[in-house]
């Protein structure tokens, strides 16, 4: 046996030999990585799906789809503050689960740019599956548009409409500020929070792999922030990190900024802060305050997170981080791939945001089989990889090593300035 196991290890060395670089050579990475240029537009990038999820090619050749006879059809309501490309793969790839299994009738195809936040492909939606165990209520859409002052008068009718009106089955609440809102046994029917940050951070529902509240499922990615952390003190070493915090809760408990101290202290790192109101980043005060706190903390740290909801807009990203990269500062964003598109070095991303969805109907189908949500795994696991920008690697005088290489999926040679 350890002959063999020796064999094994002797052959594996020679195999990593033959495809390394030779000694300083340049490493060409598009051997190892899908290559992204940087004038591509990203949606190609980050909504990629597999075949398997489009409802014309699924199942083709094989058994045709078998349509379940339920005890009853359940009208379902989804709500979210506002719309997210994440949201978008993940019902997309939810729906065509459920359709596969017999759930739920469609329309005949959910194209790759589906987008249910569009009214009249919700309604498309809701008519389609009209009788079929799982029902999208034609007025079951609640989206806020991330606009805080609208989410105020938003939940609160939606959660009025459950109690009164008793036309709702089952609730989907699409990330943290849903499931703030939400996860809340009181109203009387199951409830599914879906891609939220730090749930246990957030208050949303108590740790363990089931929930601890009757007829709340919330999905949980477990110890994804202390992964992340881990990775990147891993690859750069760094002992100060900074981060800008928005001064809003809720917005802190979606950038799972109390996890982040806990585990930045638990792992020796430096955590040097600054809040302000920054997630509105249409509001020019708001970004001022960005600038202030960016300013305040640059002379501290040898790298930033940026969290979600950092205050950065999207037009002219890279003007807001330039300070940082002029100094050699690791800038992270925080499951961002269009960020580092824009300039931001690194992140990590999670390879499989169709398999959450894929996740979330089977939890729905058990529902609706008859098992009660707090019976039902609320862990969610998938891979993850990373997205690189080389040309802010060569800006802050960073060479990526060949281990790290291997694990990047999207790699980005240009700045997108725009």
């Amino acid at each position: 046996m350890r002959k063999i196991c020796l064999l094994l290890y002797v052959l594996n060395f020679l195999w990593i030999a033959a495809i390394l670089p030779v000694a300083n050579a340049e490493i060409d990475v598009s051997k190892y990585v899908e290559y992204t240029d940087s004038s591509q537009e990203i949606s190609r990038v980050y909504l990629k799906l597999n075949n398997s999820l489009d409802k014309e090619t699924a199942h083709s050749g094989s058994t045709r789809i078998v349509k379940r006879d339920c005890i009853k059809n359940y009208r379902v309501a989804i709500i979210q503050m506002g719309p997210h490309e994440r949201f978008k793969i993940m019902i997309r790839a939810f729906l065509i689960k459920l359709w596969e299994d017999g759930y739920i009738d469609l329309p005949a195809s959910l194209t790759q740019d589906f987008d249910y936040d569009n009214p009249e492909v919700w309604k498309e939606i809701a008519d389609a599956s009209t009788g079929s165990c799982v029902h999208l209520l034609k007025d079951g859409y609640y989206s806020a548009g991330w606009d805080d002052s609208d989410w105020e008068k938003t939940h609160p009718i939606l959660k009025k409409r459950i109690l009164e009106e008793n036309d709702v089955d089952i609730l989907m609440g699409l990330g943290v500020a849903a499931g703030v809102q939400f996860a809340d046994s009181s109203l009387g029917i199951p409830v599914m929070i879906v891609d939220p940050s730090s749930p246990e951070a957030a208050g949303i529902i108590g740790p363990g792999k089931f929930s601890d509240k009757h007829n709340v499922h919330v999905q949980k990615y477990p110890k994804r922030e202390f992964m992340t952390l881990s990775s990147f003190r891993e690859i750069f070493n760094f002992k100060n990190l900074g981060m800008i915090v928005d001064s809003d809760a809720d917005i802190q408990n979606a950038q799972s900024f109390s996890l982040i101290k806990k585990i930045a202290a638990e792992m020796g790192i430096n955590l040097h802060y600054c809040i302000g109101a920054i997630h509105d980043t249409s509001n020019i005060e708001n970004q001022k305050q960005f600038i202030r706190c960016r300013d305040e903390i640059i002379d501290k740290i040898d790298a930033v997170y940026l969290p979600l909801f950092n205050g950065i807009p999207d037009k002219n990203f890279f003007s807001f981080i330039r300070p940082f990269v002029e100094r050699d500062i690791i800038v992270i964003s925080s499951n961002r791939i269009s960020e580092v598109k824009k300039g931001s070095l690194i992140t990590l991303v999670e390879d499989g945001i169709e398999d959450s969805g894929r996740f979330e109907a089977d939890v729905m189908e058990k529902i609706v089989d008859g098992v009660l949500p707090e019976k039902i795994s609320q862990n969610f696991y998938t891979n993850l990889s990373f997205a690189l920008n080389m040309k802010t690697a060569r800006l802050v005088n960073w060479k990526p090593s060949f281990e790290l290489l291997m694990s990047v999926t999207y790699l980005f040679d240009n700045i997108d300035f725009n």
